[in-house]
């Protein structure tokens, strides 16, 4: 059974719905991966997403919502050729934001294969982030979370 590990980042739309921001895959057998920020640009906001939106950008991840390389259409596609049968994240909101995509692959929550907190984890100086998040903290990038999540998972299964 193949297997990865996934992490994003997400923006919030109108009507509090998450759009994915960043997303990272890592294979949890032989480390392939990928990494890709999509631009958000059609998604509607509110004053409320404006404003969280607003925060993530300056205080969280860095990412305007219009800033990225591959066009949120994209998304499904690109979930969709991923031949993996089973996929863990960390967190049920994450795991169920997935599962709109691509509802034919096991999703699991790593917490429920007791994952601790990502503070916990995310210690390792020597873990990959990507080329945008070099200049602000890695620990806040998906690449690095993927293989921070990995290797815990290595070491614990």
């Amino acid at each position: 059974m193949s297997s990865a590990i996934a992490d994003m980042q997400c923006v919030l739309g109108a009507g509090n719905k998450y759009f994915i921001k960043e997303l990272s895959i890592v294979d949890t057998e032989t480390w392939a991966n990928q990494h890709w920020i999509f631009k958000s640009s059609k998604s509607k906001q509110d004053n409320k997403s404006r404003k969280t939106n607003k925060w993530l950008e300056h205080y969280y991840h860095k990412l305007t919502i219009e800033y990225g390389d591959v066009e949120y259409e994209e998304l499904s596609r690109i979930l969709n050729s991923l031949k993996f049968s089973c996929i863990y994240v960390k967190g049920e909101q994450k795991k169920q934001l997935l599962t709109e995509f691509i509802p034919q692959v096991a999703l699991i929550n790593i917490e429920d294969l007791g994952c601790p907190r990502l503070d916990q984890i995310c210690d390792d100086e020597t873990l990959p982030c990507c080329i945008f998040h070099m200049e602000f903290n890695p620990k806040q990038c998906t690449f690095y979370k993927v293989f921070a999540i990995r290797k815990w998972f290595i070491n614990n299964s």
